[in-house]
């Protein structure tokens, strides 16, 4: 590596790779894929933006910035600079969830729409932080309902419970929701003007008992709910029986409030593997349930 340069991804990972070749240096992939990431954090290495293929949008996001006040997002900048994040990276994470939001819609938008996409990134390259900095942008912008759809096994559930209270709730939802404490966590230590509604906690997934006690009515809160839920079929049927019972309106049926759903590693239980042409397998058919009602 030349003097004075910044090493890549593939130069670290090559340098590893001959370190692991040497008597008594032998380590598993696993930790030779750990140790990589330890040196580029410790050499604050920055990744490329990433490119997009998009369909014709029109954007909205640089018209509507002046007018969105960033809390959550402030709090979540704050919160990742006191963790150690380098001040390169949480700039970079600024630009990408930026660019990514304004690929969106916008929620204020009437009338009804709706806005997919994908992103794609490396194994461990930052995912839940990403998409929680667009959940908290989001928030910011007008979304009233962040569902995030994570891992079909509980302990990932819980886990990205967790990181979701630390980055964007700003309380520890187990706390809150099973002894009525309010501890502040994460981002919640940098303001707490307001803290999101969280439907779901760190020990239990969604309940419809629990949602109903709570009341929520989407359209007349004041403040943006999330849920993270297991993918699993039995807890999408509970969603979408407590939305169409609670919250769905007029001759249509629909939720008059604008939804982001996050599907965390999409390719995993969310396609269609039914090889019955007229009906997609559970989970999948579920998820669009749950897309067309809002």
């Amino acid at each position: 590596i030349a003097s004075g340069s910044q090493p890549t991804r593939e130069e670290i990972s090559e340098r590893v790779h001959q370190f692991r070749q040497l008597p008594g240096m032998e380590i598993s992939e696993g930790e030779a894929d750990r140790l990589c990431r330890e040196i580029e954090s410790s050499l604050d290495i920055t990744m490329d933006i990433g490119s997009v293929i998009q369909e014709e949008f029109a954007e909205w996001l640089d018209a509507e910035k002046a007018n969105i006040d960033p809390y959550y997002w402030e709090r979540y900048r704050q919160y990742l600079g006191n963790k150690g994040f380098p001040s390169r990276v949480i700039s970079r994470l600024d630009e990408v969830t930026d660019r990514t939001l304004g690929l969106l819609e916008r929620p204020s938008k009437t009338g009804p729409w709706d806005r997919r996409g994908m992103v794609v990134g490396h194994v461990q390259s930052g995912k839940t932080a990403n998409y929680t900095g667009l959940i908290c942008k989001a928030a910011d912008a007008g979304y009233k309902l962040i569902v995030v759809i994570a891992g079909i096994h509980n302990n990932l559930r819980n886990q990205t419970q967790a990181r979701i209270d630390e980055g964007f709730v700003g309380r520890d939802s187990g706390a809150l929701l099973n002894d009525n404490k309010k501890k502040v966590v994460g981002a919640g230590l940098f303001g707490a003007k307001e803290f999101p509604l969280t439907v779901t906690n760190t020990t239990r997934d969604f309940n419809k008992q629990t949602a109903t006690t709570l009341g929520v009515e989407l359209r007349a809160l004041k403040v943006p709910a999330v849920l993270v839920i297991k993918k699993n079929a039995s807890t999408l049927k509970h969603l979408n029986d407590w939305l169409m019972a609670h919250n769905a309106r007029g001759e249509s049926n629909l939720v008059d409030a604008p939804m982001l759903l996050i599907d965390d590693e999409a390719d995993n239980a969310s396609i269609d593997i039914s090889s019955d042409p007229e009906q997609s397998s559970t989970i999948n058919r579920r998820i669009r349930k749950l897309l067309k009602m809002f």
